[in-house]
């Protein structure tokens, strides 16, 4: 199940949408922005969507059959694209959002900007933000997946129980709009490992196994994205609807980590037991029984790990925090302005 944001009309009425669905729910406390970009996606509604301007050869109109339930996605800033005019760059989120808070080891630090930073201010920009860790943590480096978004991690998952700060000077050399304020503290290594060939996925805490997970993943054409994600929301009930016409359902989901932006969960499946360990026949979420995914729920961090491997589909960078793991060190690297 994949997320895509919705803005219709002037109402502007949000609503989470599953890769042809939507989402509601209650988040726990630790919720928070993931500092991502937006998704701007076209989706069915009830009423008809006017559109101005359109060439003659084209419909003024469109109804729920003719958008479709699973329209392309597009990505763009959450705040419209300005002209540099040499101000100091204006923040528009940052992550991790929770000062001295406790995170997993995946936790990648990432500073989204309003508008694109000249590369000339990039690594003005890198070298007036210094990262500081109570433990070694190898080679680490800011690198620039697109000209909006200044990111750091090292070149491995962070060490756990290390506190991590990072030390702006940004405001003084009158680089960006204020200094941000991270902070926090890397806790246990959590990490889940789930290979579809297998469909039986372990959790390893610190190096040792813990316990292993059944699951049913993405089925075809609703595939699971391999690659590495983080755990970025937690709910304890989660309504997921898809109006269809493909396949529609609507359905509360117990115990549901959010993945990605886009939509994918880990949650229970009390409905696809029969599956767990058997074959793959969800939406692209990952089920879980109950008692799993009471577990995850009971014991997950914000930036825990989550790698999945051979799906068939890779995971795109945008797709959330933790997916910037899934970018090359080589080309993480030449990506870094400060390294240049």
């Amino acid at each position: 199940m994949r997320l895509a944001g919705v803005i219709v009309g002037i109402l502007a009425l949000a609503a989470v949408a599953l890769v042809g669905g939507v989402a509601f729910g209650l988040s726990s406390p630790w919720t928070g922005s993931t500092a991502v970009a937006s998704i701007v996606t076209p989706s069915p509604v009830d009423e008809v969507v006017v559109v101005d301007e359109v060439p003659e050869t084209q419909p003024v109109a469109y109804t729920r059959e003719q958008l479709g339930a699973e329209p392309a996605r597009t990505y763009s800033p959450d705040i419209n694209v300005l002209r540099w005019d040499g101000d100091p760059a204006v923040i528009s989120s940052v992550y991790p959002t929770r000062v001295k808070d406790l995170y997993g080891v995946g936790t990648v630090i990432r500073i989204e900007f309003a508008y694109p930073v000249p590369d000339e201010q990039k690594p003005l920009l890198e070298e007036a933000a210094r990262v500081i860790a109570s433990k070694p943590f190898g080679v680490g480096a800011w690198s620039w997946p697109n000209d909006t978004t200044m990111a750091f991690r090292p070149k491995e998952f962070w060490p756990a129980y290390t506190d991590v700060k990072v030390d702006f000077d940004w405001k003084k050399n009158k680089l960006a709009s204020y200094d941000p304020e991270v902070k926090f503290r890397v806790g246990r290594e959590l990490i889940f490992t789930i290979p579809a060939n297998k469909l039986v996925g372990k959790v390893k805490r610190d190096g040792v196994t813990l316990r292993k997970v059944p699951v049913s993943l993405g089925k075809p054409t609703w595939e699971t994205a391999s690659g590495v994600k983080t755990i970025m929301e937690r709910y304890e009930m989660k309504r997921m609807v898809n109006p269809g016409p493909r396949e529609p359902y609507d359905v509360n989901v117990p115990y549901a980590l959010r993945l990605t932006p886009s939509g994918e969960y880990l949650h229970a499946a009390p409905w696809n037991l029969y599956n767990l360990g058997v074959a793959s026949t969800s939406h692209g979420c990952t089920n879980m029984s109950m008692e799993d995914a009471i577990w995850f729920y009971e014991h997950a961090f914000e930036g825990d790990p989550v790698i999945t491997t051979d799906t068939g589909v890779d995971l795109d960078w945008y797709e959330g925090p933790g997916a910037m793991w899934n970018i090359d060190w080589t080309d993480w690297t030449k990506r870094s302005f400060s390294l240049a």
